[in-house]
């Protein structure tokens, strides 16, 4: 082996020892809802991914395990050659906003220690998060007027009515 191929392992390396790690220290449903999430994760290419979790979903995948999901995708992203300094990055609690609550996010360390760019940060998701729910309002309220609801929605409407 050379040194160039040396240095290419050490990313898929760590994140191997990283997920045997939280493997060893996890409740087995908690590691098995997190590697699924990260799964459809990266079958989707990363980015945002819209998860529908029943109750039982919704109680394991807890801030930690969340945490826990940022860190192996800061991890994940390190193996991109150039961007190895990803595996640096910490997760950073933005705090709540009127529209974006709980939010956690991957920064690289400076980010972290700077309070006003967090709060920058927060302000930014939130607004996203207002827009959001503000199309999601609109879109609804569309399907709602020319009688596009799913069935679900639909038997959820005649309910509430009566």
């Amino acid at each position: 082996m050379n040194e160039d191929s040396d240095d290419q392992d050490v990313p898929r390396l760590r994140l191997g020892l990283y997920i045997e790690t939280l493997k060893a220290r996890m409740p087995a449903p908690q590691y098995r809802l997190l590697m699924e999430v990260v799964r459809m994760w990266a079958e989707h290419g990363g980015g945002t991914v819209r998860l529908q979790m029943d109750d039982e979903e919704r109680e394991l995948f807890t801030p930690d395990v969340q945490r826990e999901m940022l860190t192996i995708m800061g991890l994940i992203g390190a193996m991109e050659p150039g961007h190895e300094d990803r595996a640096d990055h910490v997760v950073a609690d933005l705090g709540d906003g009127e529209h974006a609550r709980g939010a956690l996010t991957l920064v690289p360390p400076e980010v972290a220690a700077d309070p006003e760019r967090l709060r920058t940060m927060r302000e930014e998701l939130n607004a996203k998060a207002a827009r959001r729910n503000s199309d999601e309002a609109e879109l609804e309220a569309i399907a709602r007027a020319s009688g596009m609801l799913p069935a679900a929605d639909a038997d959820a409407d005649a309910a509430d009515e009566k």
